[in-house]
């Protein structure tokens, strides 16, 4: 019992190892329990350390915080900030998508970014559960629970950490291939369809969630809102058309294919890049309207401060996510000089 326990909590990278260390060093249960307690602690927070991405935590947490509110303008009938209101859901998810990162063990980056978005979801779901419980039995303020706007609001945010979750981790691009070229370039065909297709369903889910939110709750915003509609279907259809990588030539040679490959990851790179400047195009509005703008407004330097200290942070998140998938495009490059036909 004890050593089944200490396997759940182990990170699925360690627990052979470790549960083989344990088996040949404790005697009894008790020993094994007191050993568990010591060296899993470490294990799980050197895990953490190494599969959690700094440019990926962050904009995990702007997304959230965005979308749960945190940045809207606060209304004078509310006792609560909408900052307040957003920070619990945002803090809690972040702790699921945190043990998710510890405790993933599946290699596909497209499921790892649905599992993302639903570990996010119920986190979610489960805090403002709580917070309903509390309110009905007058223990809390009904402020501290996401108005009907902004539950909508909030459904933005999955999607977009679905993609988010779907990028592959630097160090699987960079990775030498362990088959001739001619496969290794399907599978990266196929990779990048499967990933295109995720893509443009999360498209398809923004367009009707930020479309309904429009016509339903019309914020001041609203004709930019639907500016950036029309953008993401544009994006949509390109998607569509020539999102995902070419396919080879069944007669192709080698030098072909590897000039192929090259050309498709630097395209596929560039691409990237676009697309995730222009996911957060309507968060840079959102920052630029409801903190400088109206910190200019109301003459609120501090404000104006903030808001401009978000819209760095934000922008030096995502160049720091694409540098980083840069040089690992880089070296995926330099290693395939070696790779047999």
């Amino acid at each position: 019992m004890v050593g089944r326990l200490i396997q759940m909590v182990l990170p699925p990278a360690s627990r052979e190892a470790v549960m083989g260390d344990l088996a040949e060093s404790c005697r009894s249960p008790g020993q094994l329990a007191a050993e568990g307690l010591r060296s899993v602690p470490p294990l799980v927070a050197e895990q953490a350390r190494r599969a959690s991405r700094l440019p990926v935590i962050g904009l995990q947490l702007f997304i959230l915080f965005a979308c749960l509110g945190g940045f809207e303008l606060d209304r004078p009938d509310r006792a609560v900030t909408n900052a307040a209101c957003a920070a619990l859901p945002m803090g809690l998810a972040m702790v699921g998508l945190l043990l998710r990162n510890i405790y993933r063990s599946d290699d596909n980056p497209v499921r790892q970014g649905l599992f993302d978005a639903i570990t996010a979801a119920l986190c979610v779901v489960a805090q403002q559960t709580v917070m309903h419980m509390l309110i009905a039995a007058g223990h809390l303020d009904p402020g501290w629970a996401l108005s009907r706007s902004l539950i909508v609001l909030a459904c933005l945010s999955f999607p977009i950490l679905w993609t988010l979750g779907a990028m592959e981790n630097p160090d699987a691009v960079r990775r030498k291939p362990a088959q001739p070229l001619f496969t290794d370039y399907n599978q990266f065909v196929q990779r990048t369809r499967v990933r295109n297709r995720a893509e443009m369903a999360a498209l398809a889910m923004i367009i009707g969630v930020s479309g309904y939110f429009l016509a339903r709750f019309q914020p001041p915003v609203a004709p930019l809102g639907w500016s950036f509609l029309t953008g993401y279907a544009c994006i949509l259809v390109y998607l569509a058309l020539r999102g995902a990588a070419r396919p080879a030539p069944l007669d192709a040679d080698s030098t072909t294919v590897r000039a192929l490959y090259e050309t498709e990851l630097n395209r596929q790179s560039r691409q990237r890049r676009l697309m995730w400047w222009f996911w957060f195009v309507p968060l840079f509005a959102g920052l630029m309207t409801n903190l400088v703008m109206y910190g200019v407004s109301k003459e609120q330097p501090l404000r104006i401060a903030g808001g401009i200290a978000a819209i760095f942070l934000l922008g030096y998140l995502i160049e720091r996510l694409h540098r980083d998938r840069r040089l690992a495009i880089h070296l995926k490059l330099n290693n395939l000089a070696a790779v047999p036909a």
